[in-house]
């Protein structure tokens, strides 16, 4: 895919693909949310400048528009319903072995345990409360291994994780009491097809 780039195109889209991580991983980690409002929103600007397709390009309005109106809190609110609270509907699952296993810390958190070391990273459990299977943290370390250009590290850890990213998706489909989370979901599932083809 990137052989037809000059290198000023191959440059933009590294920072296209690493601006969309940082900006899930923003979204899906519940303590950076707070913090992440205002940064989320500028984040949003720019990809409106060249949404993937108009589906996204209506999830991103969406998102922006709840940020400008009310801030991050109602999106709080709903992370908190879909993911974090035990009752009311089915908590919709963040980590890879829930997808993969159907449980948590699972063989798929030891892969990706496995995987990282590959890398200089480390979780650091003073800040980040979810293990390294969290869907959350996969699109920081993405983010990570494309800025640091690891791209046999980031392929694998990609072609790994991308069918827990899609299952993400379709619970998010299922819920009807998802909105904001749902425009996520509908903006993580185009950008992945775009990955797998620049994996492909």
């Amino acid at each position: 895919m990137l052989d037809n780039l000059s290198e000023q195109e191959q440059l933009n889209l590294k920072n296209a693909r690493v601006l969309y991580y940082d900006f899930f991983n923003g979204l899906l980690v519940f303590e950076m949310l707070e913090e992440r409002a205002g940064i989320a929103k500028e984040q949003l600007e720019i990809l409106l400048n060249a949404p993937l397709n108009q589906e996204v390009e209506g999830s991103m309005l969406l998102l922006k528009q709840e940020l400008e109106d009310n801030g991050i809190q109602n999106i709080k609110e709903e992370f908190s319903r879909l993911f974090a609270l035990p009752f009311g509907g089915k908590q919709v699952g963040m980590h890879l072995s829930h997808y993969y296993e159907n449980c948590i810390g699972g063989q798929s958190l030891l892969k990706i345990r496995a995987l990282m070391k590959g890398s200089d990273v480390r979780v650091n459990t003073e800040n980040f409360k979810e293990t390294e299977e969290h869907l959350g943290f996969l699109c920081g370390f993405m983010r990570y291994l494309i800025e640091k250009e690891n791209v046999e590290l980031a392929k694998e850890v990609f072609l790994f994780s991308q069918k827990a990213f899609l299952g993400w998706v379709d619970e998010l489909k299922a819920r009807s009491d998802a909105k904001f989370y749902l425009a996520l979901a509908l903006i993580v599932e185009s950008f992945m097809k775009f990955e797998m083809e620049f994996y492909s």
